[in-house]
């Protein structure tokens, strides 16, 4: 555990750490490792697990020449997000994050 009360558990993207947050027990995303900064993911760590479970059951979120159904599939994703945790869509929180990158073809699983 850091000064700041938190309990690194794993990584996201390059730089960034997901955490518990000690006294609340939430989940928490830093998008630096020295960032005093962070960004709500989950309200605990169950809610983590289910959301981190749908989302990776889910992918491939779309199929190549369905680039109509960006918007879609980030919809579909938030709906399901907002029903394991409805704190899980926080403003600048890691999940509405990913279905905005989501929304912009981002996690397109085929080559140009």
């Amino acid at each position: 555990m850091d000064e700041s009360g938190l309990v690194v558990f794993g990584t996201s993207g390059l730089f960034g750490h997901i955490a518990i947050e000690v006294a609340s027990r939430r989940i928490v995303h830093m998008p630096m490792a020295e960032s005093s900064t962070t960004n709500h993911v989950n309200r605990d760590l169950e809610a983590f697990h289910r959301c981190v479970a749908a989302t990776i059951a889910r992918f491939p979120f779309y199929e190549e020449g369905e680039e109509d159904r960006f918007e879609e599939a980030a919809g579909d994703l938030r709906e399901l997000l907002a029903t394991l945790d409805d704190t899980a869509l926080a403003h600048n929180g890691l999940w509405e994050t990913l279905c905005d990158d989501i929304a912009m073809g981002d996690y397109a699983n085929w080559e140009d």
